[in-house]
């Protein structure tokens, strides 16, 4: 147990000293009374140095224990201090100054759990003894300054920092670099969300030369999405105070005025991009997942669908491809591809849709089904719309047309709801009636993916040129299946297990993956059949109307 220190001496020791001692101090008993006191004299002086509350300095010394950790969940934190995760919620302010701060950085994933960082720059900082404060981006070139706001847009899109952070390291960025054109102009803009919306428009500009900005490319750098409902409003009336000043203006198609699609005006592009060559729009990833990005996986099928993959991956090649579009447009027909797999969950349909990307160098655009919809009336049309107005754009910067994914897509695809009266059903038909359409005027390449086709509504029925079936694998293409995810097998033994159970390929990959983590756990690389055995049984939900088949 470490001795007591004066306060002399406590006042001579390093950050990471500090840190330490608070650690140690709190090792045993946690959040005691006793261990918080045996720890006050290092955490007041911690805060005291880098201007942070003595609750802040103490949960700083909880993440730093983990600063190697890419993710520092909140479990982490409560793990350490031996406590709940309601307790660290009463503490949420701290954590909230730290994020402010920068000593740690907080991200969110798609489902909403939140997990934490400690920047290598604050890691540095500790292990130099120096106190650390956030790069201030100053005196940057145009080419780096706008490199830097395209990179904080992005990090807020995906929600990595919190919306105030955000505004702050905007206002940082402007601030810091008055030398620029750019900078001076957009600190006349006092309105932080007016500021917000200019910024992300100008960036798509630069980026990608787009003259076509939707509202959902704009809505998730915004703090919530009501907050851009009510933007929104006032864009779609042209009375929105950007209009007004003469900033931007409603986008255009084939002539006609969009209500719903906004872009630069000139005298903006004069005034605010003078130094900016937006010459060579540079193609924007964030809409798509890249070909190249995606991790090669065997998959094994009957002789049917093999065959139907086959034809659509010699389709789907850019030379083919083009010179089948340029034969159905001579004999007057649609120039778009619609395709449909279905088939039971875990059958592969949606890892084909990933090969065939692969195979062919095409992206993929991923559609989230369940965020169409949306309570108020008539934003579920307008997400819907937004979706394939974003496609066209992602279409005209990509060499290859990408493919349009709506995965597990029974949701949006069944039966319209005939002579329908209430708000909900009325809303799901023009969801449909708006895909319908789209699809009929499609250009490029839409997958869909679904589970059940005896909900299927007709009408789209018509408009898949390709339906797949993916049935599940026969006790044959089983056992390849088998052996390609557990080699150490025999044939014979991947056989046996492919007449014992009637598995999705799905399934047989989580029971593989098991035995990898297993191997990782025991430190032990066979795999034994036994352990297999197990697995599989526990694949089995007791409820489940799956049931072994053969003998074992």
């Amino acid at each position: 147990m470490k001795k007591d220190l004066k306060a002399t001496e406590v006042t001579k020791l390093t950050q990471v000293q500090l840190v330490d001692e608070i650690i140690v101090r709190m090792e045993d008993k946690k959040l005691s009374e006793e261990s918080v006191k045996k720890a006050k004299p290092f955490m007041a002086e911690f805060a005291k140095r880098n201007n942070i509350s003595e609750n802040a300095a103490m949960l700083f010394a909880a993440f730093f224990n983990s600063f190697a950790d890419n993710h520092i969940w909140i479990r982490d934190v409560a793990g350490f201090f031996e406590c709940n995760k309601v307790k660290i919620l009463t503490m949420w302010s701290a954590v909230e100054e730290l994020v402010n701060r920068r000593f740690i950085l907080q991200y969110k994933k798609d489902n909403g759990d939140l997990y934490f960082t400690v920047p290598n720059d604050v890691v540095a900082a500790m292990r130099e003894d120096r106190i650390y404060s956030p790069n201030a981006k100053a005196d940057l070139t145009i080419d780096q300054w706008m490199t830097a706001l395209s990179r904080l847009l992005n990090d807020k899109d995906h929600d990595n920092i919190p919306f105030v952070n955000f505004v702050a390291d905007l206002q940082v960025l402007i601030n810091a670099n008055k030398h620029l054109v750019i900078a001076r102009e957009l600190a006349t803009i006092k309105d932080e969300e007016h500021l917000v919306i200019f910024a992300g428009i100008m960036d798509l500009f630069v980026r990608n030369n787009d003259n076509h900005v939707i509202r959902e490319d704009i809505e998730d750098i915004m703090e919530t999405r009501w907050q851009m409902r009510m933007h929104a409003r006032l864009l779609e009336k042209g009375v929105h105070p950007l209009q007004i000043a003469g900033l931007i203006e409603h986008s255009d198609s084939n002539g006609q005025v969009e209500a719903d699609a906004w872009k630069l005006t000139d005298a903006a592009k004069e005034r605010f991009l003078v130094e900016v060559d937006c010459s060579t729009p540079i193609e924007s990833d964030k809409n798509i997942q890249k070909a190249d990005s995606i991790t090669e996986k065997p998959l094994f099928f009957n002789a049917a669908v093999s065959k139907q993959m086959a034809q659509l991956e010699t389709l789907l090649q850019e030379d083919r491809f083009a010179a089948v579009q340029e034969n159905l447009v001579k004999h007057g027909m649609r120039r778009g591809f619609a395709c449909i797999f279905y088939g039971a969950p875990g059958t592969g349909k949606t890892e084909s849709v990933l090969q065939l990307a692969r195979k062919t160098g095409r992206g993929i655009m991923m559609v989230d089904v369940p965020s169409l919809r949306d309570k108020f009336v008539g934003e579920t049309e307008k997400n819907t719309k937004a979706i394939f107005d974003k496609y066209r754009k992602v279409c005209k910067n990509s060499k290859l047309a990408p493919i349009l994914l709506f995965n597990e897509a029974d949701a949006v695809l069944c039966k319209r709801n005939e002579g329908a009266t209430g708000s909900v059903d009325k809303m799901e038909n023009a969801m449909q009636n708006i895909i319908l359409q789209e699809m009929e005027n499609l250009e490029g390449i839409i997958i869909a993916t679904m589970n059940l086709t005896g909900n299927l509504d007709t009408a789209f029925e018509r408009r898949f040129l390709y339906k797949v079936e993916f049935p599940k694998p026969t006790p044959n293409e089983s056992q390849h299946i088998w052996h390609a995810m557990l080699p150490e097998i025999s044939e014979a033994e991947a056989f046996e297990l492919a007449k014992q159970y009637a598995f999705s390929g799905g399934q047989i990959e989580n029971i593989a993956r098991k035995q990898l983590v297993n191997a990782v756990l025991t430190g032990e690389d066979k795999v034994s059949m036994e352990a297999i055995q197990e697995a599989c049984k526990s694949e089995l939900f007791k409820n489940s109307s799956m049931k072994r088949i053969g003998f074992c």
